[in-house]
């Protein structure tokens, strides 16, 4: 009985020491600045949002950061100025402010109550483009957009080989938008017909899409790294809209019909990111897998690059991307197949002036006839 004792407590001594309680250190009254802000290379406004993260476990929406001095440098020791727009948005001058590649940047935040907070030095790397884009048809299991419901279904995925053009190993982060165009036509009685073009956009891959550091194992290059996967219906559930005459002008209803895909235009947006901006998002990324396992990461462990000049020991979360981009658009065919797989055909890069919308009687710029 003793040694039945002494075999009991032993065990509890060998569990409790296994058992170490993880304190992320969060002061639930503390005032944090969260920064959220990319540039590229494109000629365009890039935008800085700051907010103020609220007290830990409030129920309080965090606040946008007023009144902050926002501004970026560069290695050249010349400063860009990120102008107040409203919400917290800072916005660059895009007649003033392009990336170059090859320079390195900062951002520098005074907020209104003298805080000064800097970014670590970010540097922009060349764009890159596919050196190609195709598909393979498969089948995946996806949420049906009519019932939230897991299912089935047969359709492709769309992959892309890039070739190492570099000396150093490039790293990627894909974004990707599908248009479903869709086209009918009203008659009405005793008058002309009304043609409607009409169009509604879905985020193909909700998912952070990183290019895997294993390629760079057997290879410098990319091969089927996958982008996303489009499913092969012909028919879909899409807004359907009105009209009224004099002029013509569409009106948009609150109802959904079925309606045959005319085309479908995928947009890729390929970012090419420096180490410390892939390693940001591999962690976002692993933390949004997670699954709630023992040694799972956690929200504290993702560290952004920005801290606080005035007070070391102030926090501050997010971070300043820093990334080339390049724009690509593809029309992909599943009734026109090419060596028994879905054509992908290069399209030029042409944005639908609106995320879902449609024109009457006249063709939009982006359609695919």
């Amino acid at each position: 009985m003793k040694t039945a004792t002494l075999i009991c407590i032993a065990i509890s001594c060998l569990l409790t020491s296994c058992y170490k309680v993880y304190d992320p250190k969060i002061d639930p009254s503390a005032k944090v600045l969260v920064v959220n802000g990319m540039m590229t290379n494109k000629k365009e406004a890039y935008h800085i949002f700051l907010t103020s993260a609220r007290p830990f476990n409030s129920t309080e929406e965090g606040l946008p950061e007023r009144a902050a001095n926002v501004y970026a440098t560069d290695d050249l020791g010349n400063s860009y100025k990120f102008n107040e727009n409203d919400n917290g948005d800072y916005i660059s001058d895009s007649f003033q402010f392009t990336g170059i590649p090859g320079h390195t940047y900062k951002l520098h935040i005074i907020t209104a109550d003298g805080t000064e907070y800097e970014s670590e030095p970010q540097r922009l790397f060349p764009e890159s483009y596919p050196d190609a884009v195709y598909a393979e048809f498969d089948n995946q299991e996806v949420l049906d957009e009519s019932t939230g419901l897991k299912i089935n279904t047969h359709g492709a995925d769309i992959l892309i080989d890039i070739r190492n053009k570099a000396d150093s190993l490039s790293r990627f982060r894909f974004t990707s938008n599908l248009v479903r165009q869709y086209f009918y036509v009203i008659y009405p009685y005793l008058k002309p017909s009304v043609s409607f073009y009409c169009w509604q956009t879905v985020d193909a891959n909700s998912n952070i899409n990183l290019t895997d550091e294993e390629y760079s194992l057997n290879s410098a290059s990319i091969r089927k790294h996958q982008i996303c996967f489009l499913d092969d219906n012909l028919f879909f559930s899409a807004l359907y809209y009105s009209y009224k005459e004099n002029p013509y002008t569409v009106v948009l209803t609150n109802f959904y019909q079925t309606y045959a895909i005319h085309h479908r235009i995928l947009y890729l947006n390929q970012y090419t990111l420096n180490n410390e901006t892939y390693l940001y998002y591999k962690s976002l990324n692993e933390q949004m897998q997670s699954e709630g396992k023992l040694f799972d990461p956690i929200a504290t462990q993702l560290n952004g690059n920005i801290k606080c000049l005035t007070n070391p020991e102030k926090k501050a979360i997010g971070f300043f991307e820093a990334s080339s981009v390049s724009y690509s658009a593809y029309v992909v065919d599943f009734r026109n197949l090419i060596n028994s797989q879905p054509s992908i055909i290069k399209t030029p890069y042409i944005l639908p002036p609106e995320s879902k919308g449609c024109w009457i009687n006249k063709i939009p710029p982006f359609w695919i006839n």
